[in-house]
């Protein structure tokens, strides 16, 4: 009998072993965990991470693992969902092709799970890098965007981001130690626990919401509660992950792409894909924020030589109902750190003052600055005339469609006009052009813990990360991350004079 999709990718996540991990691989999975653990601290710093800690300590339960930043100890599932809430608040985390986030919730559950039982590094490394390419190649294959000659694109209007409740149930119940029938089970008991196709909603009926397009900490704890009920007899459905009601339906794809769901696996590695972002902004609006910081700093601007600032991109980036509404910043009156992720002219201003992109981009005192909403009134933008014909003659993978949208912007000052262009998104560790380097990354990484953590404490994260497949048991490691003493630290914000 032919073996199935969803028995091939048991037999993949049940005996794949660490010893197996390429070497640059398990240096990327390194880089990966660390960002994300910056996201979870940066995201605890601000009003809202306090928020979602205080849901924790609501929900309680046996004292098992660790809240990053609080350092609150719950039961496993409900630390694995405020870790992976806490870490997409910002919306600094990893984002694959531009468009979809898997960020921590591998990682997160993974670790949650791994202090309760006293996983090594290896394994949390290990039940990492398995259940984020299950996600990414989820979300890769299951794309709800096609390029048409006509339209440009069209789109199945019914995306979900529930594939990552099954990366989250491979992260446990790699983990949990489970065997192939074990996986297959767990995998079908996930399913049924993923969120359904509410990206639209959010897309297209501003002014949003602070759970955006998706809950990242309730994929996690989706994950966790699968493993959980899979240990205690649960019986989930044996064929999850094949035909066109399963996974396919669950994502909202117009087509699944069987094929390179299954490809080289244990060769191809999609972490080596993924999109670090160097701005707590949506992934459509940093190609145009590169390109103004770098005109910047090429040109020594300062806010007062700013006349007014002009982006072309792709339409979808800006015309969207929720898209749009956030970007008339000084015509908006609720200035939520939400609706600010999702405003190109508020990313653009806080580029101007030169604000740290981090949590200082969502602190009250920026959201609600007058200058800032005046900086806004100053910037327009369009569609780049090249946006809408690179996708309609797009040959790439579906899935990749909108991986290198074209930008351009022009800036008009006091100083002169200055123009830039470009394709490249900065973070996009697939495109040598644009990838940021594993010290940047560091460099973002303290940047946001420095909110909560003193710089001594930080370094031995970073210690400990990188030397991750050291650790015995992942208790030794997540009692890193919360303050172990008062954090000292001076004001990282780098505001020019205006």
């Amino acid at each position: 009998m032919e073996t199935t999709i969803t028995e091939r990718w048991a037999d993949f996540l049940t005996t794949f072993t660490f010893d197996d991990i390429p070497a640059e691989v398990l240096q990327q999975t390194k880089v990966h965990i660390l960002d994300s653990i910056g996201c979870s601290l940066g995201g605890y710093a601000l009003e809202w991470g306090k928020k979602v800690a205080a849901v924790g300590r609501d929900l309680g339960g046996k004292p098992e693992a660790t809240v990053i930043g609080s350092g609150d100890r719950l039961h496993c599932a409900h630390a694995a969902y405020v870790n992976g809430k806490l870490s997409n608040i910002l919306d600094m985390d990893e984002t694959m092709y531009q468009t979809r986030h898997i960020g921590g919730v591998p990682l997160f559950t993974a670790l949650a799970v791994g202090e309760r039982v006293g996983a090594t590094g290896k394994e949390i490394i290990l039940a990492t890098v398995l259940a984020y390419d299950l996600g990414a190649r989820s979300a890769l294959c299951g794309s709800i965007w096609r390029p048409d000659p006509e339209k440009g694109v069209v789109s199945s209007l019914y995306g979900s981001s529930g594939f990552n409740t099954l990366a989250a149930a491979a992260a446990a119940a790699g983990i949990f130690k489970f065997d192939r029938e074990e996986m297959i089970n767990v995998l079908g008991v996930a399913a049924y626990l993923a969120t359904g196709a509410i990206e639209s909603k959010f897309s297209f009926t501003p002014p949003s919401n602070f759970n955006k397009s998706a809950d990242m900490g309730w994929f996690c704890l989706g994950g966790v509660m699968a493993a959980l009920c899979a240990r205690n007899g649960f019986v989930g459905d044996p064929s999850i992950l094949d035909g066109p009601r399963g996974l396919a339906a669950l994502v909202g794809a117009l087509e699944f792409d069987d094929d390179t769901f299954v490809a080289d696996l244990g060769k191809r590695w999609y972490i080596m894909d993924a999109g670090f972002k160097p701005y707590p902004t949506c992934r459509w609006f940093h190609n145009s924020v590169g390109l103004l910081e770098g005109i910047i700093k090429k040109h020594g601007l300062k806010p007062g030589d700013i006349d007014s600032i002009t982006v072309n991109t792709h339409p979808l980036g800006i015309t969207l109902p929720t898209y749009a509404a956030a970007d008339n910043w000084a015509g908006s009156t609720g200035k939520e750190l939400w609706f600010s992720q999702f405003s190109l002219s508020y990313a653009l201003a806080c580029t101007v003052y030169g604000i740290t992109p981090g949590p200082e981009w969502a602190r009250e005192e920026t959201l609600k600055s007058p200058r800032i909403t005046e900086m806004t009134k100053k910037i327009s933008h369009g569609e780049h005339p090249d946006a809408v014909r690179m996708v309609a003659t797009w040959s790439g993978h579906p899935g990749k469609l909108f991986s290198q949208p074209p930008a351009s912007i022009e800036v008009k000052s006091k100083k002169g006009r200055f123009t830039a262009d470009s394709t490249d998104i900065p973070g996009d560790t697939w495109n040598p052009g644009a990838r940021l380097t594993d010290d940047a990354i560091v460099a973002k990484f303290r940047n946001n813990a420095s909110y909560v953590l003193g710089d001594a404490q930080i370094d031995r994260i970073i210690d400990a990360v990188m030397g991750l497949e050291r650790i015995k048991n992942a208790r030794d490691f997540t009692g890193l991350l919360s303050p172990q003493a008062p954090a000292k630290r001076t004001s990282r914000r780098r505001e020019a004079s205006g």
